[in-house]
């Protein structure tokens, strides 16, 4: 009996020891967004915004179309990294949210340097997060390149971040949401390691809608009066 016991609890043990990477792997993914119109990245805020029934924002948001984003001048891309994978997810990021609006106003131009761009993306470091967005109208879109392994393949690592996941949540908040409390939405500022979320859902979509799609048809109604 003591013999079995001591079996069970040795089990028991090295079930522990075979765990416990997998808990190490999944800690969280800081992703942050900020209301502040600076050139450098912030902490994130507390309040100030402007949020209505439907938890989108009704006022921070892009007035006229298409909307530019593009790399800074000199940008790096972080090591491991492939420049035309990290602009292909870029332009899929932006893509999705597009799809998300049926509206054809609602669009999107990437220029070449991003220097004057409406949203200029860069990679830079970031203590503390892994990526960030301003909202409009300052747009700017950080991601980081000091202590994160971005991955652009099908399946990320255990340790790595999925950089289309990312770059969805921080576009989100550059076209002005905030953040979800919905953990299912791309919206939701933690993304665990070695997961993906490469897919709006209902509630990103539906805010998206509320934001841009409700305020744009009523632009167009004043414009026909």
């Amino acid at each position: 009996m003591a013999a079995k016991i001591c079996h069970q609890l040795l089990g028991a043990f090295l079930t522990i020891l075979v765990l416990q990477p997998l808990v190490v792997k999944s800690r969280p993914v800081k992703l942050g967004s900020h209301q502040r119109s600076c050139g450098c990245p912030g902490g994130p805020t507390s309040g100030g915004l402007d949020v209505n029934m439907n938890n989108s924002l009704s006022s921070e948001r892009w007035l006229k179309f298409p909307v530019t984003y593009g790399f800074r001048s000199g940008y790096v891309v972080p090591p491991g990294l492939d420049h035309k994978a990290v602009t292909s997810v870029i332009d899929v990021a932006f893509g999705k949210w597009k799809a998300a609006v049926p509206d054809p106003q609602f669009a999107f131009q990437r220029i070449t340097p991003g220097d004057n761009a409406n949203i200029k993306i860069n990679f830079t470091p970031l203590p503390g997060y892994h990526g960030y967005g301003y909202y409009p109208p300052n747009g700017s879109l950080y991601l980081d390149n000091s202590h994160t392994s971005w991955s652009t393949k099908p399946s990320p690592a255990g340790n790595e971040v999925d950089l289309l996941s990312a770059v969805l949540n921080v576009v989100g908040h550059t076209l002005g949401l905030a953040d979800s409390t919905d953990s299912n939405a791309v919206m939701y500022p933690i993304l665990n390691y070695g997961s993906i979320k490469r897919n709006l859902s209902p509630e990103d979509i539906s805010r998206i809608q509320n934001l841009y799609l409700y305020s744009m048809s009523h632009l167009e109604l004043a414009k026909s009066i």
